[in-house]
Parts: structure tokens; C-alpha cells; sequence
């Protein structure tokens, strides 16, 4: 793991890349701030985490990494250990984790605390859509006040630049570092339901309403048509090893909640 501190004092936020070993997009977007060594007018951390996992170009060595939190220094997993070295450095902090996906092109923010300060901090990425992920247990954002951002799909350029402007733009709102930013406004989408099975097909496209009755996957000749009307969320054909993805419902704009 490696951690850097700018800034004099007690980190009062922290950004977090790699989780997951082969999203490397949040690794460039906060490598390519520090190498500015930016005056920062709040003391800030960054933490690259899993750099076993990176090293090997996969996502995790033993298990997630984003689900072995608040770990054990004692752990049986690599990422045990790891996640109960980590979240010391970061638990009292304001906390962006920069994740990417296979689902979805364009940015997105994660909370699992729909809390006044963790609103402040979905605003602060500037992205357009926010999702409750409560339903899901475990990940990082359970343990702090935190948003996380899905940066784009996972390899590619545009989502290295996407992690960087996000990075930016929430340290400029947030109060670290003197540069262009502006709050946005998300619309708030709450997970409802997990869609279980793999071989799965998606037809259908993410943040787009599927309604009752409509197919939005297909495996051979069976289909899988909507019990009742839902948003998909995280949801592709290859995205995950057991489930499709996730269900939601569109609740309004976060100011409004």
C-alpha cells in the first residue's frame, strides 16, 4: 500500500485508488496530481491500495478487497490484512474511493450513507447520477463517510480522464486545492433488488427505465423480462462472476432528498 500525505497536519480528506488491482484509473488521475506537488490549502491523503494486485494485473490476490473491510492485522487474506492497515488512515476523513466498471461509460457516485455530509461529498465529484447502494452489504463506504466513483469503463483512457477531473473537481469543492470546480446537483437512484445467475446477456442499458414485462436478459433460449418497473444499476453481460446486476428505483434530485 502506498500512502502520501500533502499538506501539514491530520488529513481531513482522503482519496483511495485500487481497491480493485485492475482499475488503474484512479492510480493515474492521483499520480498525475501529485507530481504537480500541489500546494493544498487542506491536508489531503492518497492511498493506492492493493499494489500486489496491481503488480499482477488482476482485481484481487485472495479475496475483495472492498469486502474484507474493517479486515484483521491477524487475517487469513492478503486483503484482510491490507484493508485493517488501511482504514486507520483514512476512517475520520471525508473519503473519495475511484473505482471503474464494465457497465457504464460515463461517471457515476456510489454512497452507502445517505448522511448531510456524504451528500456534500456526492456533489463534489460533479457527476450527474448518484446511487444508494445501502442494500449491498459491505465495501469501504460502509465504514467511513465517503463517496465512491465509478469512473468509467474499466481499461480505458477516457476513464483515466474522467478519475482526474473528478479528483480535481472534489478538491476544489471540497476546500484542498485552488482550482476550477463547481458542486453539482445528482439525481439520487436507491438499489432495490440484485439480479442473481451468470451467462447472462444484458439488452438493456444502465440508468435506463425498464418497464414491466420488458426483456433485459437473455441466456439461450431463456429470458429474463421485468417483474416490475426498474433502473438497471452495474448491471453487464461480463461485469460480474454470479449476478447480472442491480435494480433500482430513481428517487429525485439529492438536494431534494
Amino acid at each position: 500500500m502506498r500512502v502520501e500525505i500533502a499538506g501539514d497536519g491530520t488529513p481531513e480528506l482522503a482519496a483511495v485508488a485500487c481497491l480493485h488491482g485492475n482499475e488503474i484509473c484512479g492510480k493515474t488521475a492521483i499520480e498525475r496530481v501529485l507530481a504537480e506537488n500541489p500546494d493544498v490549502e487542506r491536508p489531503v491523503c492518497f492511498v493506492i491500495a492493493n499494489e500486489e494486485a496491481i503488480a499482477e494485473h488482476v482485481r484481487c490476490i485472495d479475496e475483495d478487497l472492498n469486502r474484507a473491510f474493517p479486515g484483521d492485522p491477524d487475517g487469513n487474506t492478503h486483503e484482510s490484512r491490507l484493508a485493517a492497515e488501511m482504514l486507520p488512515h483514512v476512517r475520520d476523513c471525508a473519503v473519495l474511493d475511484l473505482h471503474s466498471t464494465r457497465s457504464h461509460p460515463k461517471p457515476f457516485g456510489l454512497i452507502a450513507q445517505l448522511n448531510e455530509r456524504t451528500k456534500r461529498l456526492a456533489c463534489a465529484t460533479g457527476t450527474s447520477r448518484v446511487v444508494d447502494v445501502s442494500y449491498i452489504a459491505g465495501g469501504l463506504i460502509d465504514h467511513v463517510d465517503g463517496v465512491a466513483v465509478e469512473c468509467g469503463l474499466r481499461g480505458t483512457e477516457q476513464a483515466e480522464r474522467n478519475a482526474e477531473r473528478i479528483l480535481r473537481n472534489f478538491l476544489g469543492v471540497m476546500g484542498a486545492l485552488d482550482t476550477l470546480s463547481e458542486a453539482g446537483d445528482p439525481e439520487l437512484y436507491r438499489i432495490f433488488d440484485v439480479v442473481e445467475g451468470a451467462g447472462y446477456e444484458f439488452v438493456g442499458e444502465n440508468f435506463v427505465r425498464v418497464e414491466t414485462g420488458t426483456v433485459f436478459a437473455r441466456r439461450d433460449d431463456e429470458e429474463l423480462r421485468a417483474d416490475q418497473s426498474f433502473y438497471p444499476v452495474l448491471m453487464s453481460t461480463d461485469g460480474y462472476k454470479d449476478i447480472l446486476g442491480f435494480q433500482a428505483e430513481r428517487v429525485g434530485k439529492l438536494s431534494d432528498v
